[in-house]
Parts: C-alpha cells; structure tokens; sequence
C-alpha cells in the first residue's frame, strides 16, 4: 500500500501509523463512495472516528485520511 503526500502530511500532523490506517481499511465501520467513485472506509484510530479514501483506480493508493465528527 503506498500513500499520497497529503496522506502522509496528515498521518504525520496526527500521529497516525500506517498499520492503524491500513487496520481501517482492513476492518471498516462503513464503507461508501464519494461522487468520484472513490472508495471510502471509515473506522478508528486511538478511539478517533477517520475517513480514508482510497483511489478507484488503484486500491492501494490511499489519496487521504480526514479526522470525522460522524459518518
């Protein structure tokens, strides 16, 4: 699994590993798409509810993570 710069930037600005990203992708709460047709896995790390998007084209390019407030 690779990960874009923004990815990075935010995994970094929050503390985030790779292996509790790819443990939301691997183990999601929901899962839906955005209007581009990217998938998108919603899970937690550290007890924080985040969206990983993941590239339509390429399921092992993560594009971003977003902390959530909710679903």
């Amino acid at each position: 699994m690779h990960f874009s710069r923004h990815a990075k930037n935010e995994m970094r600005w929050k503390g985030w590993a790779q292996r509790e990203v790819l443990w939301v992708i691997s183990n999601p709460v929901k899962i839906d798409s955005d209007a581009y047709g990217h998938p998108r896995y919603f899970g937690y790390i550290r007890g924080d509810l985040v969206r990983v998007v993941v590239a339509a084209d390429d399921p092992e390019f993560v594009i971003t993570i977003h902390p959530r407030r909710h679903f």
